[in-house]
């Protein structure tokens, strides 16, 4: 179930893009998503992150009322970027970061969540001109769930390689890119994944590569009639290097004079050199990442034997 609050109070149209909220069922309660602009507007609330704070609704906030119309007895939740909430009978875990959609489970204590990115811009920090890629990371029990939603362009034509096999030099054909960084070591993981089922998966310290073509369970589908494709990969957490702190996305396709670069999180317009070119591994634009936000507080990354 989804809606649009697209009017202020008194029914003026408003003049942004709506905020969007989603309803769905859980095990254990009503999952509720968040998709809005963020104005920053006022700042932060003085409380910590992921309490209740009493008065919320002084602030940047998304609510919600629950009405039983023939007793007249209502929930209210507030929900606020800065991953602060305000309810009056229930305890909401929510989470906010740059790039990403709200994923709040209405439970007595914190779940597991998914995390949304969308990309929207090219490595160089223009707006791209579709429908962007649609990255969502979920928990599970054997490593992260990566699942890709995109447009299929079918440029360039299918690799050579087997489906459901690693494919080295993917990254010239049309493929969506996830990186999980250590920025202490600069140790990274390299995720590839190809609407036409091959995949890539490579380990990586300072831009050196140390091992690639790890095996990877992968699933791809291209719906043709309606120009797109989706892919879900299961990543091992042994193929993650210790301390995942950051990370970045890429989506790339077309041919030649064509070939087009996303990011994630681009290079600024202000910091582009003259003659620079799109390059997926300079570290510092990668933004913060918490696999904790994905599989909750309590959770803890598996140890990897296959890190120096």
């Amino acid at each position: 179930m989804e809606f649009k609050i697209e009017h202020t109070w008194n029914s003026f149209p408003v003049s942004h893009d709506p905020v969007m909220i989603r309803l769905t069922p859980e095990n254990a309660g009503m999952l509720m998503e968040v998709s809005a602009p963020f104005f920053n507007d006022p700042p932060a609330p003085p409380g910590e992150p992921g309490k209740p704070f009493s008065g919320l609704w002084d602030y940047e906030v998304v609510e919600a009322f629950f009405l039983n119309g023939q007793t007249e007895q209502y929930l209210e939740v507030e929900l606020c970027p800065h991953i602060c909430e305000h309810t009056s009978s229930m305890t909401i875990s929510c989470f906010h970061r740059h790039g990403q959609h709200l994923v709040l489970l209405l439970s007595g204590r914190r779940k597991v969540c998914k995390v949304e990115y969308q990309i929207e811009t090219t490595w160089d920090s223009i707006p791209v001109m579709h429908a962007p890629v649609t990255i969502i990371f979920k928990p599970g029990n054997e490593g992260l769930v990566m699942e890709v939603s995109s447009l299929f362009f079918d440029d360039p034509p299918t690799p050579a390689g087997e489906p459901g096999e690693p494919f080295d030099g993917l990254w010239d054909y049309e493929v969506v890119e996830a990186f999980f960084l250590n920025s202490a070591t600069s140790n990274y993981l390299e995720v590839e994944l190809c609407p036409h089922g091959q995949h890539l998966v490579l380990q990586l310290s300072k831009g050196d590569c140390l091992t690639k073509e790890l095996p990877l369970a992968f699933q791809a589908d291209i719906n043709w009639t309606q120009g797109t494709w989706h892919g879900t990969a299961i990543i091992p957490w042994k193929y993650f290097p210790p301390g995942v702190d950051k990370m970045n996305s890429y989506a790339i396709h077309g041919s030649g004079l064509g070939r087009t670069y996303e990011a994630l999180y681009p290079v600024p317009r202000e910091e582009i050199k003259e003659g620079q070119g799109p390059n997926f591994h300079l570290l510092e634009y990668f933004k913060d990442f918490n696999l904790k936000d994905i599989m909750g507080e309590d959770w803890n990354q598996p140890p990897s034997d296959s890190w120096p």
